[in-house]
């Protein structure tokens, strides 16, 4: 029942997926289980992000699976280039999902920052997969929350302490947004601070008591207010401004 809700939820046509990967096992398996869904279809494969480019212009692909490391040119630059062709010309595709690994951790704020609507872990379920694809094709770019937070909080904690930060120290929030958080009106601070909890859309329309829709427009206001592309970047902002320090099980909004 529940992939057949998911269903009703995409377009009549499937959704095109290019698979970015300097491995061709990977690409071929991540292929196979996509075309195993009746509404999803991989259109092309490439091994660098430079042929991902190439090949988007002619394939048009709605989803690009995004490696990090890869030759010639790497997923972060690549996403970066798709985003900003993006806007340029106001489109909203193709969204980019970045496949990462722990290992990669260092690279995810930077994937973020690029403009991946989210990213998953290599190893990860089948199953999420293709929700995961399902998700940033609708716009919702936190694919699994709660693993989005661990590996995000991960992320911080390691810059700071790249940054000379000791782990144990207070987070200071971070001025550039301080004056942009102040724009947003007091249910969207809420919405904010729920995303940083790592609540989907569905999680907060149940806890605000309030439809999808009403959430989604919510976080589109957010996400404009702060001058953001995705759902993720905004829980990033999050945890740069203080909203959310990492290790902590509570949230915090300081004006």
């Amino acid at each position: 029942m529940a992939a057949a809700a998911e269903l009703t939820e995409t377009e009549q046509s499937p959704i095109r997926i290019l698979v970015a990967d300097d491995q061709g096992v990977i690409r071929m398996g991540l292929a196979m289980i996509l075309d195993h869904e009746p509404d999803l279809t991989t259109v092309a494969q490439a091994g660098d992000g430079e042929e991902a480019l190439r090949l988007i212009e002619q394939y048009d692909p709605d989803v690009v699976l995004m490696d990090i490391r890869m030759p010639v040119m790497d997923g972060l630059v690549a996403t970066e280039r798709i985003t900003t062709a993006n806007k340029a010309s106001g489109r909203s595709k193709p969204a980019v999902l970045v496949l990462t690994t722990f290992d990669d951790e260092a690279y995810v704020l930077s994937a973020v920052r690029a403009g991946a609507s989210g990213f998953l872990l290599k190893d990860t379920d089948p199953d999420l997969l293709v929700s995961a694809v399902r998700a940033v094709h609708r716009g919702d770019s936190l694919v699994d929350p709660a693993s989005t937070r661990v590996l995000l909080e991960r992320c911080v904690e390691l810059e700071r302490q790249v940054g000379g930060v000791a782990p144990s120290a207070p987070a200071q929030p971070d001025a550039r947004w301080v004056g942009m958080l102040a724009q947003l009106s007091e249910r969207e601070r809420e919405i904010l601070v729920w995303m940083a909890r790592g609540l989907s859309n569905r999680d907060l329309a149940g806890k605000l008591f309030v439809s999808e829709t009403t959430v989604k427009t919510h976080v589109s206001s957010v996400l404009s207010k702060l001058g953001l592309s995705s759902r993720v970047q905004a829980v990033v902002v999050a945890y740069e401004a203080g909203v959310v320090r990492p290790g902590e099980a509570d949230v915090r909004w300081e004006s």
